[in-house]
């Protein structure tokens, strides 16, 4: 017997620490599918959910399902695998979108038919505030103390994205964008991307895909780029790529976030699916495909190097997906958010970037020198400045001095750059530094 508990202390104490299970919303079958990603074992169906369940919002081990059809949010005990209680939402408000206060004992749920974004007690469980916005609200993101909701507005040349103070639970600013804004991510620049998904190519004239790129600082639109297509949701992956569902669930498109370069066109469409993709802690990707909307959809599991790892069979029309990490540490991504550092930030004159030249993440190889660069970008994601020189790279640490100026030597404006380690097929999170003229 003690045999046996020494061994299995063992293998708790040395399992993998990438454990995590994921929980996926089967919309048309109102049930609720879990997979181990350890045991990679698959269950279907094992708790109903409610009417036109929308989407799933995991806060550690509570879940909670926005349920349109039946307009309440339903609350689900991750450790039990069991409902524990329902959020009423006003009757006929078809609640579509939920996003958690930073602190947690708050949420915000869109209602599409209301024109409406709730604010719910989540201790209480209660629905304690109605915030007018503009028409028809579908996703929403927390940003910085901000709510951003994108208003479709559908069957109206133009949308909307109402600004909501979270501190005070306040309407601040009305953002007009282009067709039908559905969704929106925030990139590694602080920068608010909205999907404007167009009119599906039925309209006359006939609109197709555009991404408002918007400072949510000041709350003004910065670029747009035509992506084409009919897309919906959005996931900016650490890495820097955007990937979009097509709004008919035949594939995926991407973009760099903040280059704006297409990496996967309309037309040229990636995997296949298109109901949602969400990444976990490792970057993993995972694809929700509906297929017929009719039979069993499927979700794929891809790499971050977008190599097809598993593929699960779910049930019917797959909306959503989350992830819960049951007490379990995470892998670190590998896209690093705390490899490199500049100082001073902000800086008037000089700053100076240094990162550890003996530590390569996820590599048994250090950091070399002379494969080594340091990519600049301006807040509209140009390519400002690529740094390849190092002084005394035996010394453990690389730095380099950047002193305000481009490829060309002309000193560029203050505001917002972001740069990044890039070392052969390795490269660190974006980094934000602050220019000030």
């Amino acid at each position: 017997m003690k045999k046996l508990l020494l061994l299995i202390s063992l293998l708790i104490l040395f399992s993998p620490l990438y454990g995590h299970d994921v929980y996926i919303v089967n919309s048309n079958d109102e049930t609720l599918s879990h997979y181990d990603t350890v045991t990679e074992i698959l269950e279907n169906h094992i708790l109903q959910l409610g009417q036109y369940a929308n989407q799933i919002v995991i806060q550690n081990s509570m879940a909670y399902v926005v349920n349109s059809g039946v307009h309440n949010i339903q609350i689900i005990d991750l450790e039990t695998e069991t409902t524990l209680d329902h959020i009423q939402c006003p009757n006929g408000s078809n609640p579509y979108w939920m996003a958690l206060h930073p602190g947690g004992d708050k949420a915000y749920v869109s209602g599409l038919f209301t024109n409406t974004v709730y604010v719910i007690d989540l201790i209480n469980k209660i629905v304690v505030n109605s915030l007018s916005v503009g028409s028809i609200p579908e996703g929403m993101v927390l940003f910085d103390d901000k709510l951003f909701v994108m208003n479709s507005s559908y069957g109206s040349p133009t949308g909307s994205v109402t600004v909501i103070d979270v501190n005070n639970d306040s309407v601040l600013d009305q953002i007009p964008v282009g067709n039908n804004p559905q969704f929106g991510a925030v990139d590694a620049m602080g920068r608010l991307h909205v999907v404007c998904t167009g009119n599906y190519g039925y309209g006359n004239p006939a609109v197709y895909g555009k991404i408002y790129i918007i400072n949510t600082t000041t709350h003004e639109v910065i670029t747009t780029m035509e992506i084409g297509g009919s897309p919906t949701k959005i996931a900016i992956h650490p890495n820097g790529t955007a990937y979009l569902c097509d709004g008919f669930g035949l594939g995926f498109m991407a973009y760099n976030s903040i280059d704006l370069s297409i990496i996967h066109s309309s037309t040229d469409l990636w995997a296949s699916g298109g109901s949602f993709i969400h990444f976990d802690e490792n970057g993993i990707l995972y694809l929700g495909d509906s297929v017929d909307w009719i039979n069993n959809g499927k979700v794929y599991i891809y790499s971050e190097n977008e190599e097809l790892l598993h593929t699960l069979t779910v049930g019917v029309n797959p909306q959503d997906a989350g992830f819960y990490y049951p007490g379990i540490a995470v892998d670190i991504p590998h896209y690093e958010s705390v490899i490199a550092y500049n100082y001073p930030n902000p800086f008037s004159n000089s700053t100076t970037i240094y990162f550890n030249l003996t530590t390569r993440l996820h590599c048994a190889t250090p950091w070399q020198a002379e494969n080594t660069e340091i990519n600049i970008f301006n807040i509209k994601g140009q390519l400002t400045k690529i740094i390849t020189s190092f002084p005394n790279p035996s010394l453990g640490t690389l730095q380099a001095v950047w002193d305000g100026k481009d490829e060309n030597g002309r000193i560029v404006s203050g505001g917002v750059y972001l740069y990044k380690i890039v070392s052969e097929n390795v490269e660190t999170a974006f980094h934000k530094m602050i220019y000030l003229k």
